[in-house]
């Protein structure tokens, strides 16, 4: 029966995650992934021809551009120029989901990476119910359903972002770590290994796991040394591919797309970053979060211990980041929020069986049903079920790109570039990256490359645009765009204003 209730909630969750998506290049993140995706998909293709494609290739335009630092112009959204092949960009994020993605991308297409994500949603569900039973199936169950209903597990789970997966991996690991089979030590490193090509600054993480098996109580000396010694075999991989990735892409061992490992830590952050996490916590996941507490004196043994401490560490390697500004960020905490919705239910369950309360099992499901429903009404009141509305305009801008403008378009965009070349399969330059004095040289050396520029802006991006590249004509704005989607990006032609101070009005589209 457990089993089949599982299997039940494993497919809402996945049907979920795919109904509600919002699976589109919009922001920095998401079109890091999908693009690099793209491009470890073409080292699986050119590898059976026993050629290793490269994964950054030299942009010509980005070599010959005659205005200081051109090379940022050129690296769109979620990108850097690449400090190790000049004209080339390398990605911020990190590479584990893009390689998760590539073979969906070999096999469908481009569009097909998005496939990667629920298959991580159910395997999440399905761990976070594996770590759980080990207090019990029924916590398991109802923990994992806490965990299907978590504000920021389906605030994550329709996106294409690292974080889902990352907190699936994780748990992998924890799954087997505490598991009792001969090869858990094996399969907990090799899930380790994974989790840190996913999400490297956890690796900490790693070393929690490995100094439970060192010490856990339940096995003799030598077995411990044993199964802490191939966990950290296991291990090692992870650690090895995410070095050799960092010093390919970014000319160090040490350096990744966000700078090196310590370049946006700041202790003066903790405080702040420690008391707005804390309370989206209890604002998203109700007080009950603070039943968290009690494991100490309800649930002591190394179970516990494991959880609370990976809890904390994942809380402590995020806090000095930069100030967190909005509740999402609670997803940086993912990978240990279902350790933390497990131990909820277990200490409710273990203090209604010490008080001796009639009927325990029927409370505690009682009370996990009533959280669930709470968990997913805060979902809704936070925008998660209109984040694909939300998010459209970014796919439909990139689709009228690739429909209407022609194969030699090339787009001056901003918060547009990511979903400019993934939907619409068209050259970007960021207009950020052009010197203001600079504007007209930049349009003239793009047509004399053979490109015909055009300008795709939100509404919100406009006042910044004309205030950046005021001394330009084209940087006033002062005629009709070609296409207005979705009330909130426009599209203008360049070419278009001389036309409409002759007196022709070019007619503006309007896409919904």
């Amino acid at each position: 029966m457990r089993g089949f209730v599982l299997a039940l909630l494993i497919g809402a969750s996945t049907i979920a995650a795919v109904r509600w998506r919002s699976w589109v290049a919009g922001g920095p993140d998401s079109y890091c992934y999908v693009h690099q995706a793209e491009r470890w998909a073409e080292v699986l293709r050119q590898l059976p021809r026993g050629r290793l494609a490269p994964l950054q290739v030299p942009e010509p335009l980005a070599l010959e551009a005659p205005w200081p630092d051109a090379e940022r112009a050129f690296a769109p959204s979620g990108h850097l120029p690449s400090p190790t092949v000049k004209g080339a960009i390398v990605p911020i994020c990190a590479a584990g989901l893009s390689i998760a993605m590539a073979p969906f991308v070999v096999a469908g297409g481009p569009g097909a990476a998005f496939f990667v994500l629920p298959l991580f949603v159910a395997v999440l569900i399905w761990v976070t119910s594996e770590v759980g039973s080990r207090f019990g199936g029924r916590v398991g169950l109802l923990a994992s359903l806490l965990a299907a209903a978590s504000p920021i597990v389906l605030y994550q789970a329709i996106q294409p972002m690292s974080d889902v997966p990352a907190a699936a991996l994780w748990m992998l690991a924890v799954a087997f770590a505490t598991g009792t089979g001969r090869r858990a030590a094996l399969l907990s490193g090799l899930a380790t290994s994974a989790a840190m090509l996913v999400r490297p600054g956890l690796v900490p993480l790693g070393a929690v796991i490995g100094l439970f098996l060192l010490l856990r109580p339940e096995r003799s000396p030598v077995q411990r040394l044993r199964t802490a010694g191939i966990y950290a075999l296991a291990s090692a991989p992870g650690w090895a591919i995410v070095a050799i990735i960092n010093r390919a892409l970014y000319g160090s061992l040490f350096a990744s797309g966000y700078g090196s490992l310590t370049a946006p830590l700041s202790l003066s952050n903790i405080a702040e970053n420690l008391g707005r996490c804390l309370g989206w916590l209890w604002s998203t996941h109700t007080p009950a979060v603070a039943l968290v507490l009690l494991a100490v004196w309800l649930l002591p043994g190394g179970l516990t211990a494991l959880a609370l401490t990976l809890i904390l560490v994942n809380l402590l390697l995020y806090v000095p980041y930069d100030v967190f500004d909005e509740w999402s960020y609670l997803r940086v905490l993912l990978p240990t929020i279902p350790l933390l919705l497990i131990l909820v239910v277990a200490v409710l369950d273990a203090a209604l069986r010490r008080l001796r309360v009639p009927a325990p099992a029927v409370i505690t499901a009682a009370a996990v049903v009533v959280l669930s429903v709470a968990f997913v009404r805060e979902a809704r009141q936070r925008s998660t079920f209109d984040l694909a509305r939300l998010e459209a305009r970014f796919e439909r801008a990139g689709v009228f790109v690739g429909n209407r403008l022609p194969p030699n378009a090339l787009v001056i965009t901003a918060s547009g570039s990511g979903s400019v070349r993934f939907h619409g399969r068209r050259k970007t330059m960021l207009w950020g990256g052009v010197e203001p004095e600079w504007l007209d040289g930049a349009l003239e050396y793009v047509r004399m490359k053979g490109y015909e520029p055009y300008l795709l802006l939100e509404r919100r991006e406009e006042p910044e645009f004309r205030r950046r590249f005021a001394a330009s004509a084209i940087g006033l704005l002062d005629w009709p765009p070609m296409a207005e989607v979705a009330a909130q990006v426009r599209i203008y032609r360049p070419d278009d204003r001389d036309r409409y101070f002759k007196g022709v009005v070019p007619p503006t589209e309007i896409v919904p």
